[in-house]
């Protein structure tokens, strides 16, 4: 069947009205009217699995499995509504509407996947690499709006590379798809005009930046360490002519983890003998500002870097009770603090940091700098190192 249905075109118009409304789509700046077009002109079902699992964020609508020849009308739903679809879990060990997987591939939701699109900025001669094919659809907008010789795709699952390799055909476009490491870019094609990850960073490869020209950009979402599982922000870097690149943070992002960069598991944290010890410092604090606060991660980000927060919820006779587990990315640091009806809380320390006391002493910093929010925040990379800085890189 073409994907010029009727059930396309009947669909595309209101999810269009939706992200306009949203303020995801600016018709009164021509960039950002544009992938209101490339909309209608890529046809986003095609990139959309027969069987999968829609994360939805628009109102109105439920996260759940997707079945096109269980329920044609609800998969059709899914592919033109602000949902995200899981196409992949577990690199492919579990089926893809199994909620009890992991996810490790999905197609972004149009106002998450416009937004970085209209953060790119491309003009006419741009020439993009983009990190992360995934099914193959925003490599196959980024053909749309500039031609299919000027984008370069890197995915690193062949098989997901392969169904790109046949999304985009389908759907009539024919970017460069190379199977690879994202985190190495293609150096064999490059220098490109602007970067487009789709995959969650918590430290920029400088690769992408020596590929890419003096003036390029690179956007990218920033899942810094502490909540790297909660979700991140929006980094647009721009590349400096001394081989460095600089930027700032714009809105809320979550994506699944450019793999060579995913967490590893390692021994839950609290485990074993540890050293005992007390706080006035309520974990429950630190619980509400992963979700609440932008410029509080970042502070975190900057003064521990390593570290990465995990937290859970309990419901008490007087309120909510909270435990947070602290680990050191990089050594075998852990902490474990657990709020209850006291005016002290027990920590649990093991390794060789006092993880409790450095996370204390970066929130109070945060809060000593007047509780400055993501827009002060910026991060410049060199060639050995990333730095958060706040308002200004001196």
């Amino acid at each position: 069947m073409s994907w010029q249905d009727v059930r396309f075109r009947d669909r595309v118009g209101p999810l269009v009205e939706y992200l306009a409304a949203q303020g995801v789509i600016d018709r009164s700046d021509w960039a950002s009217a544009a992938w209101a077009t490339g909309l209608h002109e890529v046809p986003r079902h095609v990139f959309v699995p027969s069987r999968a699992y829609a994360a939805a964020y628009q109102p109105g609508e439920s996260s759940r499995p997707i079945d096109r020849k269980a329920n044609a009308t609800d998969w059709w739903r899914a592919c033109y509504t602000d949902c995200s679809i899981i196409t992949q879990r577990d690199d492919g060990a579990t089926a893809p509407d199994d909620p009890t997987g992991t996810p490790t591939c999905s197609l972004s939701a149009p106002g998450i996947a416009l937004a970085f699109l209209d953060l790119l900025d491309v003009r006419d001669h741009h020439r993009v690499l983009e990190i992360g094919t995934g099914t193959g659809w925003t490599a196959a907008m980024l053909a749309w709006r500039l031609s299919s010789r000027q984008v370069v795709s890197v995915e690193v699952d062949p098989e997901l590379a392969d169904l790109a390799s046949e999304n985009v055909r389908r759907a009539g476009f024919a970017p460069t798809l190379i199977t690879g490491d994202g985190a190495e870019g293609m150096h064999e094609l490059a220098p490109y005009d602007r970067v487009h990850v789709t995959c969650g960073v918590r430290e920029v490869p400088y690769a992408w930046i020596e590929q890419t020209r003096p003036g390029g950009r690179i956007v990218l979402p920033y899942m810094p360490a502490p909540t790297a599982e909660q979700g991140g922000l929006q980094l647009a870097l721009t590349v400096l002519d001394d081989g460095t690149a600089i930027g700032r943070f714009h809105g809320r992002a979550g994506y699944m983890m450019l793999r060579s960069q995913r967490r590893q598991q390692g021994a839950r944290p609290g485990g074993g003998d540890g050293r005992a010890g007390s706080t006035r410092f309520d974990p429950r604090t630190l619980d509400d500002l992963l979700g609440r606060y932008d410029g509080a991660v970042l502070m975190l980000a900057a003064l521990v870097p390593t570290i990465a927060i995990a937290s859970s919820q309990e419901r008490l006779a007087d309120g909510w009770g909270c435990r947070v587990h602290l680990r050191d990315l990089a050594g075998d640091a852990w902490a474990v603090c657990e709020s209850g009806a006291g005016a002290e809380f027990e920590v649990v320390e093991g390794g060789d940091r006092d993880l409790w006391d450095e996370v204390q002493a970066a929130y109070f910093a945060w809060v000593r700098a007047g509780h400055p929010g993501r827009d002060r925040f910026g991060l410049t990379v060199t060639p050995h190192e990333q730095t958060i800085w706040l308002d200004a890189p001196s």
